[in-house]
């Protein structure tokens, strides 16, 4: 016992003597038996990755100067280095990763530092005006500014009617690709407003609040020492009486915090009180005025998303809605998923428990990248793990509010040969099959149209409420197929879902006649939505997987067109026009979101238009689909 003391205060003083110096971290794997020894070991190291996973396997991962390699020699660990000097490590991966693989790179080591973060987010309020809001949430221990942006139709307001979903970054200042993913979300958000429907909708009806760096001082700090990126710096920079610095931010929120002295010069230190620092009162601050329904806090690296408690490994009250929706998402990626306890053992004073404790807010932790990936990923991995965590955050900000998912339809036939199959001069009836997946009520109007005279449906919608959670099957609508109908193409027909004061448009398709295997270059272009000066509407294209289509328009047709080269019926005439252009998906269908003039001049005129799909060097044509302003 004298020894472990001796041993423990030993370390203390040379964490003291070297302040004034960043030591070399190795990057040290450690056996353990069992909880005990895991224990022990955290009362010598100050930087122990507590990965469960890790665990199970019968080591841990320590981030180690060779000061604390000698204590932990003496104390009888047995341990290997991995890699020698890591910051030089990843630093040296990020410039070879450029040179070979031409990777396009920011300043440090391939990730935006801190002044360029605050010049992207003011490069996107900028651009974006409309739907783009740069504010500050408060001032750092060294008086940097927390930068935090709002993505709305009204970003300057804080609309309270809106459901609010939350998004932060870099609590830990070494996660370099935490901050990255949340650019890279702005951006992809941004770009996408007014050409993807989900996006719009999820603009138009939400306060969508993204911050990409609550800890600037120790990212600061790590550019400082590494400018060309893997410092491993952790906490924020207040400094000590021993001379020590910083505090763990992700330790430092109230839900069951817990002041333990021992610690002080451990990474996971957690201050001397509640919100001590201001980076974490200024969340707090910011969490009640601007409560979320959902939030991500992101960090790195472990490939996983994990839910409260964190503190405790009893269960919360909604550990059932938690792991529906984590399942859901790590179907996308392949992440493990559990609570914070499962994963990483007791974590008291942790963003996400105060999140879902003070407030209820459904509040996910995401561990981006694995063990290769570390905490500064090669430059060219950036795009490939922020692609494993987009879906993710798309589904939390769908979440967040109200969100119906139109799911299998169920049709029963009225009057027809019985058959089950679609066919001419036969009447049905259709029952949508809807569900709200996201976390407030839906309160929705809901119709079926449809863009061909082949098929007449009855003219009038359906009020549905669901609370969240929950399904429902419409009251029938009946479908009227006509006598003289092209049983050779695709039908499309025109779902519309009215709620949160935006109307959206899904597709639903119709093959007439029994299940066959139909011709590669058969193609379908349909316009959801309704057609009126200033409107959303969708151009929508259903024909062979992963082909470029694009559609054309014009205000004259003529008589069928057969040209050798391309298969099907040319019918546009005149000054054909291009229109939008793409690739479709693996089920062969592509959407664009277009917002028609709000002039009048089209009036009383139709528009012709019609799809070309380039199919393996073959290129073909779908039917013409007429629209009348």
């Amino acid at each position: 016992m004298i020894i472990r003391y001796w041993l423990a205060g030993l370390l203390i003083f040379v964490i003291e003597i070297v302040t004034a110096t960043t030591p070399t971290i190795d990057l040290v794997t450690i056996q353990i038996q069992d909880g005990v020894e895991l224990n022990r070991l955290q009362q010598f190291a100050s930087d122990v990755d507590v990965n469960h996973s890790n665990l199970r396997q019968g080591f841990v991962t320590i981030y180690a100067d060779d000061a604390e390699q000698v204590i932990l020699k003496t104390a009888g660990f047995n341990f290997q280095v991995v890699i020698e000097n890591l910051s030089d490590y990843y630093a040296q991966r990020a410039i070879k990763d450029k040179q070979t693989r031409q990777a396009i790179t920011n300043s440090m080591g391939g990730f935006r530092t801190f002044a360029e973060i605050e010049q992207t987010l003011e490069h996107l309020s900028k651009n974006f005006p409309h739907i783009v809001a740069k504010f500050s949430i408060g001032k750092s221990f060294e008086g940097r500014d927390i930068w935090a942006i709002r993505i709305s139709d009204h970003p300057d307001i804080y609309e309270p009617s809106e459901p609010t979903v939350w998004f932060d970054a870099l609590h830990h200042a070494r996660e370099a690709m935490s901050g990255e993913s949340l650019l890279l979300f702005a951006s992809w958000l941004v770009e996408r407003y007014a050409v993807d429907l989900t996006v719009t909708r999820l603009i138009n009806s939400r306060n969508i609040l993204l911050i990409p760096c609550v800890n600037p001082d120790g990212y600061e700090y790590n550019y400082q020492q590494h400018p060309n990126g893997g410092g491993l710096w952790r906490k924020n920079r207040r400094k000590h009486n021993n001379n020590s610095y910083g505090v763990d931010l992700n330790r430092n929120y109230s839900w069951e915090w817990r002041y333990d002295s021992r610690k002080l010069n451990d990474e996971v230190y957690q201050g001397t009180a509640p919100f001590s620092e201001p980076e974490t009162a200024a969340i707090r601050d910011l969490l009640t005025q601007q409560t979320p329904s959902m939030s991500v806090s992101v960090h790195s690296y472990g490939n996983e998303w994990m839910f409260p408690w964190g503190y405790s490994a009893l269960p919360t009250p909604d550990d059932d809605i938690f792991r529906n929706y984590a399942t859901k998402i790590v179907a996308t990626n392949g992440y493990i998923t559990d609570t914070a306890w499962n994963l990483y053992g007791i974590t008291r004073g942790a963003s996400d428990d105060y999140h879902y404790g003070m407030y209820k807010s459904l509040a996910f932790t995401v561990e981006i990248g694995d063990f290769n990936d570390g905490f500064w990923p090669a430059p060219t991995r950036i795009p490939v793990l922020f692609d494993t965590v987009q879906p993710g955050y798309s589904m939390v900000a769908q979440w967040a509010g109200a969100w119906a998912e139109v799911l299998t339809p169920v049709w029963s036939e009225q009057q027809g040969n019985g058959d089950e199959w679609f066919e001419a001069g036969e009447i049905w009836n259709l029952s949508l099959h809807i569900k709200n997946e996201g976390v407030l009520p839906l309160d929705a109007e809901v119709s079926v149209s449809s863009h061909s005279p082949d098929i007449l449906i009855e003219d009038r919608s359906i009020n549905i409420s669901l609370e969240p959670h929950q399904e429902t099957l419409t009251s029938p609508l009946q479908f009227h197929f006509a006598d003289m109908i092209d049983s050779e193409i695709p039908y499309i027909l025109d779902i519309a879902l009215n709620y949160e004061g935006f109307i959206s448009n899904e597709p639903l398709k119709i093959l007439l006649g029994p299940p066959r295997v139909l011709a590669n270059n058969l193609a379908t272009v349909a316009v959801l939505g309704k057609v009126a000066p200033g409107n959303f509407v969708c151009i929508f294209v259903y024909g062979a997987a992963q082909v470029m289509a694009e559609v054309f328009w014009s205000l004259e047709t003529t008589t069928a067109q057969y040209l050798s080269n391309i298969e099907g019926a040319v019918y546009l005439a005149g000054n054909i026009q291009p229109l939008v252009k793409g690739i479709t998906d693996i089920n062969g269908q592509l959407g664009w979101l277009l917002q028609l003039p709000q002039v009048t001049e089209l009036a009383g005129k139709t528009i012709y238009l019609q799809a070309l799909l380039d199919y393996d060097g073959k290129p073909s044509v779908s039917r013409l689909t007429m629209v009348r302003f």
